[in-house]
């Protein structure tokens, strides 16, 4: 048996998955604000990365500090707190760094083939150390809370919604 305490993998991963899904989805539509001018086909590709990971940055950190925790974090009832101040709200320049810690390092700026190895990685820390390298560094602990069968049921529900309309913008995208 191991000793090692649960750190929650799958909720933080499910967690991740859908706040990057979110954040693609906001960037698509955003998207057809910035590329009224651009015709070749590797400018769109590079801008709609660099808007897909700025989405991903002002989303998490904006719910993180004025919802207390992004809408993958709140679906898993998953929240952070300061190892210092337990009581006190986390300031929003911390949050920032964090995101952007997470997209860096976490997420290897989304980029596809470098995004495995890092999220390979954060794993391989989380499992050894029970906690992420940027929480570490920021002093910040997450905090799990019991997830009901009604929360199950909703995360089903939401994970479809999410999932259609990814689908439905891949299909009128090609």
């Amino acid at each position: 048996m191991s000793n090692k305490p649960s750190n929650h993998y799958t909720s933080r991963l499910l967690a991740k998955v859908f706040d990057i899904k979110i954040a693609e989805i906001a960037s698509y539509y955003l998207l057809d604000f910035f590329l009224i001018n651009v015709d070749r086909i590797v400018e769109v590709q590079i801008l709609s990365h660099i808007v897909t990971v700025l989405v991903f940055i002002v989303y998490d950190s904006s719910f993180q500090f004025f919802a207390d925790g992004s809408l993958g974090k709140k679906i898993f009832n998953i929240h952070l707190i300061s190892k210092e101040e337990e009581n006190h709200k986390i300031p929003f320049q911390k949050i920032l760094y964090r995101s952007v810690y997470v997209c860096c390092f976490g997420l290897g700026l989304l980029l596809p083939k470098i995004s495995i190895l890092f999220a390979l990685f954060t794993f391989y820390y989380l499992y050894r150390n029970g906690t992420t390298h940027w929480d570490k560094i920021l002093k910040l602990r997450p905090v799990y809370k019991p997830i009901s069968y009604g929360r199950m049921v909703w995360i089903a529900v939401c994970f479809l919604f999410l999932l259609s309309s990814y689908f439905q913008i891949l299909r009128n995208y090609f």
